[in-house]
């Protein structure tokens, strides 16, 4: 069941900081994709392809 409850300025600073939470999040997840190798990046490729990737 859903529901609201007017915040007045309080709703205001609440969208705002998650708004912000969200793309600090986003930025941090990034760099932090971008430090990883390549190998560890996809758990899904398999072996047989990165042995592939390597010999081109």
């Amino acid at each position: 069941m859903e529901f609201y409850v007017p915040l007045g300025c309080r709703g205001f600073l609440f969208r705002l900081g998650t708004f912000v939470i969200g793309i600090v999040g986003g930025a941090v997840y990034r760099k932090a994709a971008q430090r990883r190798s390549p190998e560890a990046g996809d758990p899904a490729v398999s072996l047989a392809l990165l042995d592939l990737l390597a010999a081109e």
